[in-house]
């Protein structure tokens, strides 16, 4: 659409899935799109068979230097940032008491810290360009469901991210210059997040101790494989945007979960499990 040609997008976690779908979509608009990620020989991939103005760094986004160094490189190149996705994202599951140290710490700095990361280098710089703006952080319908038993570091991680963004959007707000957040909650895309220990020392990669633990890892992923395409799945959160949605829902099924949760909390009774909630 001819209001998104020669646009900024910065985009975290492009080298697969969620992001890569965003980096396609974006190019597609005739944005200029700054691809972030850990993985870049991903990165390189995705610039060889994509279309459109591409520009691709290396970026660490549990470093706040590395962000640092991303928002100068973006406002360098182009002179300013009109749509931010914090996006990058990892996923550890298993039973919370087992997980370990470096686990729940390698979920959380890359989930959360990545965002704080990405807000605390773009915001400023975002605010004082003069022109509209916009934050979009990846959390998750996670982030707002309960229940999901071997998902505590996840879930507690994507929870964080719908509160900052919560936060980000009523800050921005009191601000005079036109920038915003959104906050985007994936359901299920056909993304590689089930194997996020692929991007980890293999000496450091999760260890799931029981059969019950593999089976709803493998169910999980299954269903996951069965998601959205990237491609559809940017088409909507395009939409979500062009409508001016602070909560971004590209796929609005998981309502009647989230009602039940709801309806818990209000009513104090215990929490349902994911089995309850997908009836």
């Amino acid at each position: 659409m001819k209001q998104w040609e020669n646009q900024v997008c910065v985009i975290t976690g492009a080298a697969s899935g969620i992001g890569a779908g965003l980096v396609r979509h974006a190019a597609s608009l005739g944005m200029k799109v700054v691809a972030a990620d850990i993985d870049m020989s991903g990165l390189a991939a995705l610039k060889r068979d994509a279309e459109g103005e591409i520009d691709i760094v290396s970026t660490d986004v549990t470093l706040g230097s590395a962000m640092e160094s991303l928002a100068e490189y973006s406002l360098g190149r182009h002179g300013e940032v009109n749509l931010l996705f914090n996006n990058a994202g990892v996923l550890v599951d298993g039973k919370s008491w087992e997980r370990t140290e470096h686990d729940w710490q390698w979920n959380l700095n890359v989930n959360v810290m990545g965002v704080v990361n990405g807000i605390r280098a773009f915001v400023p710089r975002m605010l004082a360009q003069g022109s509209p703006g916009r934050v979009v952080n990846t959390s998750s319908i996670g982030g707002l469901l309960g229940g999901g038993q071997f998902m505590g570091p996840y879930q507690a991680s994507k929870h964080a991210v719908s509160a900052i963004t919560e936060t980000l959007f009523q800050e921005l707000a009191l601000e005079s210059a036109p920038v915003t957040a959104s906050c985007l909650c994936p359901g299920e895309v056909d993304t590689q997040i089930w194997e996020s220990d692929r991007l980890r020392d293999p000496r450091e990669r999760n260890q799931l101790a029981s059969e019950a633990e593999q089976q709803f890892h493998d169910q999980v992923a299954g269903m996951v494989a069965e998601g959205l395409t990237p491609k559809e799945f940017a088409h909507r959160v395009w939409e979500g945007i062009e409508a001016d949605r602070f909560w971004i829902f590209p796929q609005k099924e998981f309502k009647a979960m989230f009602q039940v949760r709801v309806d818990s909390i209000l009513k104090e009774t215990q929490p349902a499990a994911i089995a309850d909630l997908m009836r």
